[in-house]
């Protein structure tokens, strides 16, 4: 019986040596140079002639092996676009990129295998060009996105999804990135639908939209979101920002982030919660609004909520502005809502300690003015809502339910509590301002102080003399720091 021919190669520094057997007889290819001109083809035969076919079946292997591999750069992107993208996707693995740009796709990405995508050191936008979704995620694989932009991704098939589809069994991880102006209709998740594992760190949501639930992300499946910013989204059918639907088999855990300016048609314009498992602390709800019930939060039957230490003020709706709780459990500890200029405050909630309700005391605590200011940068990895000197707020929360998770014992942009005698309610914790003040100290600086007040470092005459504490703005903090010159102190 013939024998299946059987070849093999090996390369050396400036020779390649190939073996080819056939019939018990052995073809050696020795010493083939590999430099600007071939030379020295040597062959030697063993045991019979060779035949034509296989001389010319090895010089073929040959050519093969001395060609240049694909343009896939060990898994960089050299250029920004399509077809340099999806080479270095080939087989998955690590691709970074050499180029920053915009890649603009004809075609949603498939990721079947193990892929990490990390724009590192660069400048790189994926986008739909409101034609395709970015990413969907199968097969069981794990996609890790960094420090990307993707924008314009459009998802019309029931999946949803415009900027990245994760099928149940699979994980998707975003961090340092942001997710703008991507869309779907005939379902939802404007920017991301999970059906699988998701965890999103310190990534920003902007303008994303769609026609069904969830105008940033829906949910189904597990998901742990922290340290990012929702503004803008918006969602025909619930959840503005972010929409639930899991069960406590799959929960869902939010911690140090913004929800502002989101938007539905329906119910909860920052998070609905449709019998999920909702885990909120250390976050932020601002200037959300729903149609019906639940401006910045709303939790429907058969789900479960807790809320520790956030703040909810302006929200809005036609039926309680800030929390809705619809005969489910949702509990409220050291959390502030205030200020819900439509619809109330809260209804039907659970008094988990620590709490403060104004103007109105619909919720469950003390009703006191929070002296909450705008929502600005206060420090960390997003914008906050400071307590004023003189809040309600300020040492008067539980301390046990800041000392347990999921708080531990830090604020949103991870100040220590507490930093009075009491830990502060709300996500923001108010830190005594420290100041050693000049040689001399008198009424001409509070004079001269009050005629700067409200200015900014982007006010036009700006003078950083008076702004004694550092935080580019000259406000009552300032003007603490002189009088402590004459005694004051925060107790």
């Amino acid at each position: 019986m013939n024998e299946k021919p059987a070849w093999n190669l090996s390369v050396g520094r400036s020779k390649l040596v190939a073996r080819f057997a056939t019939n018990g007889c052995i073809l050696k290819i020795a010493r083939v140079s590999v430099g600007p001109r071939v030379f020295g083809l040597v062959l030697r035969e063993r045991g019979m002639t060779m035949r034509i076919k296989y001389l010319a079946t090895i010089l073929v292997l040959l050519a093969v092996g001395l060609l240049p591999s694909p343009a896939q750069a060990g898994g960089v992107v050299a250029v920004c676009d399509e077809a340099h993208l999806l080479a270095a996707l080939a087989g998955g693995g690590t691709v970074t990129f050499a180029c920053s740009g915009t890649i603009i796709l004809t075609t949603t990405i498939d990721v079947s295998s193990n892929t990490t995508i990390d724009g590192s050191g660069q400048n790189v936008t994926i986008s739909g060009n409101n034609a395709v979704r970015v990413f969907r995620v199968r097969l069981g694989a794990t996609l890790n996105l960094s420090k990307l932009t993707l924008i314009n991704g459009s998802a019309g098939d029931l999946d949803g999804g415009g900027g990245a589809y994760n099928s149940s069994g699979c994980t998707l991880n975003i961090s340092n990135s942001i997710l703008s102006d991507n869309h779907s209709t005939n379902s939802g998740g404007g920017a991301i639908a999970n059906f699988g594992t998701l965890t999103v760190e310190n990534t920003k949501f902007s303008s994303n939209e769609t026609t069904g639930s969830g105008g940033a992300i829906l949910t189904w499946g597990t998901a742990m979101v922290h340290d990012s910013t929702f503004t803008g989204n918006s969602a025909s059918a619930g959840g503005g920002g972010m929409y639930i639907y899991g069960g406590p088999q799959n929960p869902v855990t939010l911690k140090n982030s913004t929800f502002a300016g989101n938007s539905t048609l329906f119910d909860g314009g920052g998070i609905q919660n449709s019998r999920g498992s909702l885990t909120v602390s250390n976050s932020t709800f601002t200037d959300n609004s729903a149609a019906r019930w639940g401006g910045g939060m709303y939790n429907t039957s058969n789900s479960y909520a807790s809320v520790h230490n956030s703040t909810f003020s302006g929200n809005s709706a036609s039926d309680v502005g800030g929390v809705y709780n619809n005969g489910s459990q949702l509990w409220l500890q050291n959390t502030i809502v205030a200020n819900s200029p439509m619809g109330g405050n809260c209804f039907f909630v659970s008094d988990g300690g620590g709490n403060l309700s104004y103007p109105d005391a619909t919720c469950p605590g003390i009703n006191a003015d929070p002296l909450l200011g705008p929502l600005q940068n206060n420090g960390g990895p997003n914008a906050t809502m400071a307590l004023h000197p003189g809040s309600a707020a300020i040492n008067a929360a539980n301390d046990a339910n800041c000392a347990a998770p999921p708080v531990n014992n830090l604020d949103q942009r991870g100040v220590v509590r507490p930093q009075g005698a009491h830990c502060d309610i709300g996500a923001f914790e108010w830190v005594c301002p420290s100041f050693v003040p000049p040689n001399s100290v008198d009424v001409d600086d509070i004079v001269a102080m009050t005629a700067r007040w409200g200015w900014t470092d982007a006010t036009s005459g700006w003078d950083p003399v008076f702004d004694l504490n550092l935080d580019n703005k000259i406000d009552v903090l300032d003007i603490m720091l002189v009088t402590a010159a004459w005694g004051y102190t925060c107790g």
